[in-house]
């Protein structure tokens, strides 16, 4: 039963790459020498201090941004198990 509504993977693609962008740049910004991001960021010196207010709010940022998209993701998935659900169950119209 072919249908004209948009493909959840479309848009969750569309969120994964939007947060790239937002997340990439900051990290292209943060890093301008050619320092490994994980390495600074699993150093003891870097361990031993707390984060800044900025890093903290960043951190939670992307937490959030990560957690909407796994919803995003359960979401489309029982989408799709409902609407094959209906397909199944609908009655064939012949046309």
């Amino acid at each position: 039963m072919p249908s004209d509504r948009p493909d959840p993977s479309e848009f969750l693609a569309q969120a994964q790459r939007m947060l790239r962008e937002l997340f990439g740049d900051a990290r292209d910004r943060d890093t301008s020498d050619d320092k490994d991001p994980w390495a600074e960021a699993t150093s003891s010196a870097r361990r031993s201090r707390e984060p800044s207010a900025e890093e903290r709010r960043e951190n939670l940022t992307f937490a959030l941004a990560t957690r909407a998209v796994e919803a995003l993701e359960d979401l489309a998935l029982n989408v799709a198990a409902i609407r094959q659900r209906l397909e199944r169950t609908s009655p064939r119209t012949e046309e």
